[in-house]
């Protein structure tokens, strides 16, 4: 009789597990953005001048606070950001310099600590509203391998052109530092653990009721289990809703098309891409200026 009561408490445990190994983990993500690095670019009848912070800097928040959304399935998953993903590019109204000059603000810093947020052009009789570059980012989880797969996509008249991807191996801190203090998250109880990832200190929250291995922020990350929280000075992270239901791996894989690079290439195509939008949004408001 014994021996029949525990079978079925492990195939009853292992049930519930299989139920929780693909869904969907919603976190509110905070950062703060770092105004110092901000920079101004100018252009009026006279051509192009850069300024660097300072007074004339239009008011700008230094805390910016989105929803990063992870799907998974048993062996991968997709982290989506709300907005698309890829570097914001705002429209900023008010402060526009005499003259019918026109500005472009550039902030460094974004809720992934990794990508940047950028001003597109803006001025007296300039186009108004949101503008995006052609490209989007994603982030992919190799679960099953324990990588990180970045992925940019360039569009062309809203048509994919190209893809490019370059993958980062889980980092798993020997600095971790383990506490016994627990608290609920999202219904899951949850460890408290703090590690030094560069020179960030963070406290982060992680729970073993998932049968996962992830964490938002590459490095923040406990030998076993899904982190729900974590908290820095810079930006912190906060799981708000958890919901398990079947996921095909074919929703949260890389595209096909997709060409694998390093991480330095990646980084390069990105800037390339930025430089060339920036430049062809300063030409088209050089050539308005002119006009006008």
């Amino acid at each position: 009789m014994k021996t029949i009561i525990t079978a079925m408490l492990l195939l009853t445990a292992n049930a519930q597990a299989q139920q929780k190994n693909s869904g969907v983990i919603e976190y509110e993500v905070t950062s703060r953005m770092d105004l110092s690095n901000a920079r101004i670019v100018m252009m009026g009848p006279g051509g192009q001048v850069t300024q660097g912070s300072g007074a004339d800097m239009p008011d700008l928040p230094d805390l910016i606070t989105n929803k990063q959304t992870l799907t998974f399935s048993s062996t991968k998953g997709k982290l989506e950001i709300e907005g698309g993903g890829g570097p914001q590019i705002m429209s900023m109204r008010g402060a526009v310099p005499a003259g019918g000059a026109t500005m472009r603000m550039d902030v460094a810093g974004s809720s992934s600590g990794n990508a940047s947020f950028s001003g597109a052009p803006f001025g007296a009789g300039g186009p108004g509203g949101a503008l995006r570059p052609p490209l989007s980012n994603a982030t992919y989880i190799d679960l099953a391998n324990k990588k990180y797969l970045t992925v940019t996509t360039e569009k062309k008249d809203s048509v994919t052109s190209n893809s490019w991807y370059a993958e980062e191996d889980y980092k798993q801190s020997a600095e971790i530092k383990n506490s016994e203090k627990t608290k609920t998250i999202a219904g899951f109880k949850c460890h408290k653990a703090t590690v030094k990832l560069g020179e960030e200190n963070f406290v982060f929250w992680y729970t073993t009721e998932i049968p996962l291995l992830f964490s938002p922020v590459n490095g923040v990350l406990p030998a076993e289990g899904v982190v729900l929280s974590i908290e820095s000075s810079k930006r912190s992270y906060v799981a708000k809703k958890i919901e398990f239901k079947p996921i095909e791996d074919t929703e949260v894989s890389l595209p096909a098309n997709a060409q694998k690079i390093t991480e330095e290439e990646l980084k390069a195509k990105r800037r390339q891409i930025l430089e060339k939008f920036h430049n062809e949004r300063l030409e088209k408001l050089q050539q308005l200026n002119s006009n006008n």
